[in-house]
């Protein structure tokens, strides 16, 4: 199978780690988060339920952050075996940043402030590979193959690093996608396959399709596609049997939006 992607794109994943209080009582919640890197700035990409108690569910309403953890390996480069990983605090978590849009579920911090000198910024996404709304509409289809890396319940424990997950894209990618009628418009795709606890804010990869071809040799349009980053992942529907599911991404072109909007 032909699908572009090799071990580095693993560790775009970024394990996050919240500590959430209400004055009484403190919960730790497991996400996901990835780098995307524009014009030598980083920006941190999770979604806004990761970051904001209550967001997603009412039951944390009242609870605020109190301690924002990112945990990245320190020397990696892509082609070598990942080392030293590292926890780093983030100081200006405060800085996160959501969407004009208050039901696309996603946040962005740009240039996050860590404590101490210790964490290095490393498997970043291009922001080149954000695939734009015009790539969405002209090039994603139904029955597509996407991966996504992240840090679900069964991430890999004993080496703490993230697992690929794969799915197929479910709804019209033309449409913000939803299974309420007349709800608020969010810029959301429909993909069958599972996400789970901790999975939130995985980066989601539409796979290679096809080959570039070359020797003087061509090939109908279309036929190549590369790597593109489609979305960031944020749910499940969770009362589904029998099957993988019907799980949900928020589109690549409302991250280049929030982004855009940061500067």
């Amino acid at each position: 199978m032909i699908h572009g992607l090799t071990n580095a794109y693993l560790y775009s994943a970024k394990k996050v780690i919240t500590e959430w209080s209400n004055g009484n009582k403190t919960v730790t919640m497991r996400g996901t988060g990835f780098f995307v890197i524009k014009d030598e700035n980083h920006y941190f990409i999770t979604n806004r339920h990761v970051v904001e108690p209550g967001y997603g569910d009412p039951q944390y309403i009242g609870f605020y952050v109190k301690k924002f953890i990112i945990e990245s390996f320190g020397s990696f480069d892509g082609d070598t075996m990942p080392q030293d990983l590292r926890a780093a605090t983030v100081g200006n978590w405060k800085d996160f940043k959501v969407h004009t849009n208050e039901y696309n579920d996603i946040a962005c911090l740009k240039n996050a402030l860590v404590e101490g000198d210790t964490f290095n910024v490393n498997s970043g996404i291009e922001y080149e590979k954000l695939a734009t709304d015009e790539w969405l509409s002209q090039k994603l289809t139904v029955c597509d193959s996407i991966a996504y890396p992240g840090f679900p319940e069964w991430y890999d424990h004993q080496n703490n690093t993230p697992i690929f997950r794969m799915g197929t894209i479910a709804s019209d990618p033309r449409f913000d996608y939803s299974h309420i009628p007349s709800a608020p418009h969010a810029s959301r795709i429909a993909y069958e396959g599972f996400s789970t606890g901790g999975a939130s804010g995985s980066p989601v990869f539409a796979t290679q399709r096809g080959f570039t071809v070359g020797g003087g040799l061509t090939a109908a349009d279309g036929f190549y596609r590369d790597v593109k980053v489609v979305g960031i992942n944020a749910g499940h529907f969770s009362d589904q049997v029998g099957h993988s599911g019907i799980s949900y991404m928020y589109k690549s072109s409302a991250i280049i939006e929030l982004i855009e909007s940061i500067g």
